[in-house]
Formats: structure tokens, sequence, C-alpha cells
């Protein structure tokens, strides 16, 4: 039997991930290349908020015309809420590290995890600086069904199921 001493918890992250709402984050690392060997670079961004952490990647090179445009103008918002003297010419990789905004993260597509649970992506959907008053993301509503006009739903017809 090992002693309790004996466990190494030197790999284990007690990071937690940012949830839905609006957060004050600090970017803690920038890095600018390609994900892997052949690939177009994307901008990365680790972000940490008093509640977690979260990292945001944009591809404002992505062969999808939208995807690019979606990325730039996340871009030139970080630009733009941390103080860039020229959004439209970002220069240096290193002006993020260390600026502080606010993020509004909401919940993306869902998604399956390989224990078959049922997980969601989170998106980020809005930067802004760090002083801004920003409404935190309104709850999807749930989806309902309504008949058509002129069409009523009877339980005592004489359908047999």
């Amino acid at each position: 039997m090992s002693a309790f001493s004996d466990l190494d918890l030197s790999d284990v992250s007690t990071n937690r991930t940012l949830g839905t709402g609006v957060h004050a984050v600090s970017i803690q690392d920038a890095k600018w290349g390609p994900p892997s060997p052949g690939q177009p670079p994307v901008l990365t961004l680790e972000l940490a908020g008093a509640d977690g952490n979260l990292r945001d990647v944009m591809r404002p090179k992505a062969p999808n015309e939208m995807g690019a445009r979606i990325s730039k103008q996340r871009i030139k918002s970080y630009l733009i809420a941390t103080g860039h003297a020229d959004p439209d010419n970002p220069d240096d990789i290193n002006w993020f590290v260390g600026k502080k905004c606010k993020i509004k993260v909401e919940q993306g597509k869902s998604f399956t995890r390989d224990d078959g649970t049922l997980g969601h992506y989170r998106n980020i959907t809005g930067v802004y600086s760090v002083d801004a008053d920003v409404p935190e993301p309104q709850a999807a509503p749930a989806q309902t069904f309504s008949a058509p006009a002129g069409m009523s739903f009877d339980q005592n017809d004489e359908i047999p199921f």
C-alpha cells in the first residue's frame, strides 16, 4: 500500500472553464501560427477570469469566407476593447498580453462526449472594454409548438394511436 504523500498531482489541472455569461478577463498569452503543419495561421488568446479560463481561437485566414470574416471582426473587437492605437492595422502579437477586457460567452452547438453525455460548445459572442456595461446573455426560449390558425388538436378523435 502506498502512502497518500506519494501521490503526484503535478499533471492535474484545477482550472475551470468560463461558463455562459459576461466575464472580465485578462489576456494571459497570445500566439499566432498554424495549429498544425500545412494549415493557415490562427490567433489563439488564453483568457483568465475570476471564475475560470477560456481559450479563444480565431481563424482570419480560414478558407471559409464567413468564418474568416467573423474571426477578423472578433480580432478587431479585441484590439478596440484593449485600446490599440490603430485597430485596422495590428502590429505586434504581444500587444494583447496583459490587456483586460470583457467577453460575452454564450452556449453554442451541442455535441456528444465519449461517455455519451451531451455537452455544449461555448461561443464568445462579444468583446468589450473592461468598463463597459454589458447585459448578461438571454437564455434561449424553450421551443413550443402551436397549431396553425384554424387547426385544433382534439385528443378525442378516432385515430387509434
